[in-house]
């Protein structure tokens, strides 16, 4: 063999000495590989898994981004955020029920222009609904409430109502209850969720609901202005307006509570007449 044979004889040997050595030494003793997990990336700075926190923008993704008052987002933040947490606890739940705690975020697009709680064609009109009734009291600006604070099912509850009131069921009509299909059907109007994880579950907040959504107007122990997050996603603003809820009035059929949210406080307005509407779910 010449000397150029044995270089070459002799370099294949070392390589192959060394990519064995290699091998024994990251998977000695039986032991797999370590393979690094592949990067995930989410819209928000907390991943969809993390509980979410009054005062977080939600995003399509399920991820989220506590607001602040310096915070900024990039436009493709501000197209896909779908909601802001107002709410998280057990105070607002109905019944017996002080156990389940419950996580509500309201919608960024409100109504763009008046809508009727019903029209005086609905079954609904005329019919004093018992079951739906949830009463403020108190001093505007801190009310307090009795009666059915989960607004997530007063639309169904008024068919039941009417259907053991010897009414017809008239509640899948949507035309009837302007305000409750406009929450319903959110993903119309928020075109951002349609096809994600969050595109149904939407309804009309009880009374109870709403007033809490004004209580973040300027909540000082969280430093969260909804009006101010809602600006800053490009969204609607609750302003100086008067805004529907699901809650029946308890005394009188044809009148249900309006929330005034230039001072927080309520008063009884004609289920026909039009006023301003927002969408809120669950986020648990």
């Amino acid at each position: 063999m010449n000397k150029f044979s044995k270089l070459v004889a002799f370099m294949l040997g070392a390589a192959l000495a060394f990519a064995m050595a290699s091998c024994s030494n990251s998977a000695g003793n039986g032991d797999t590989p370590t393979v690094k997990p592949p990067t995930v990336t989410y819209i928000g700075a907390k991943a969809p898994s993390e509980a979410k926190a009054v005062g977080d923008i939600v995003f399509s993704d399920g991820s989220a981004t506590p607001y602040s008052a310096d915070l900024q987002l990039t436009d493709a933040q501000k197209a896909k955020a779908i909601a802001l947490i107002f709410y998280k606890g057990t105070g607002l739940n109905s019944g017996d029920d002080t156990t389940t705690s419950r996580t509500l975020g309201v919608g960024l697009k409100h109504s763009s222009s008046g809508l009727a709680w019903c029209t005086g064609s609905a079954n609904a009109y005329s019919m004093n609904i018992t079951t739906i009734q949830c009463t403020p009291k108190g001093k505007a600006g801190a009310l307090t409430f009795t009666g059915d604070k989960d607004g997530s099912d007063n639309l169904s509850q008024i068919g039941t109502f009417l259907a053991s009131n010897s009414s017809a069921d008239d509640t899948a009509t949507a035309a009837n209850y302007p305000a409750f299909y406009f929450a319903k059907n959110y993903k119309n109007t928020a075109t951002n969720i349609a096809g994600t994880d969050y595109e149904d579950g939407w309804y009309l907040p009880s009374i109870a609901e709403l007033f809490q959504i004004y209580a973040c107007r300027a909540d000082a122990e969280n430093g969260f202005n909804i009006d101010a997050a809602s600006a800053l996603c490009g969204g609607s603003s609750f302003g100086s307006s008067i805004y529907w809820q699901s809650s029946q009035f308890y005394s009188g059929p044809y009148y249900v509570n309006i929330l005034k949210f230039d001072n927080g406080d309520w008063v009884v307005y004609g289920k026909q007449n039009e006023c301003s509407v927002c969408a809120v779910r669950a986020f648990d």
